[in-house]
């Protein structure tokens, strides 16, 4: 006859084994049932030494590689001639993957808002911009 504490130790471990085996699978289910989003090239490059340029036209969820340059130009519409159709500064909503690499000595012609910002860290970051009179502006841009 077995002992009581071998049969308590063998029933503990038992419920243990049954415990970890379906956290691991509950684990591995949410992995793989969270959606990735595809990302795409930005367009052709501008400038030297960035990966692509993003425009006002762009939209959607771009890649970038660690270490690269993203060159972003906003122009307001040809008939818009106040400051109203004028887009912000574009900001990162996460500076430590995609950081403000600066525009340096980068001039922009009148109007346009120029941005460069530099994939710091794998992860993901939303670029955003606006206007006075209510224009929106926003890419994801993932980083990897």
């Amino acid at each position: 006859m077995t002992p009581p504490v071998t049969r308590l130790a063998c029933a503990a471990l038992s419920v243990l084994v049954a415990v970890l085996a379906t956290g691991c699978s509950a684990a591995q289910t949410r992995s793989t049932a969270q959606p990735t989003s595809a990302c795409r090239q930005p367009p052709e490059a501008v400038l030297p030494r960035t990966a692509g340029t993003l425009t006002e036209a762009d939209s959607g969820v771009f890649c970038l590689p660690v270490g690269s340059r993203l060159a972003v130009f906003l122009t307001p519409p040809p008939a818009d001639t106040t400051s109203a159709g004028r887009w912000s500064t574009v900001l990162s909503s996460s500076p430590p993957v995609l950081a403000d690499a600066g525009t340096g000595v980068l001039t922009a012609p009148v109007g346009v808002t120029p941005g460069i910002f530099q994939g710091a860290s794998a992860g993901r970051a939303r670029l955003t911009s606006g206007t006075l009179d209510g224009g929106t502006w926003q890419v994801t841009v993932v980083v990897s």
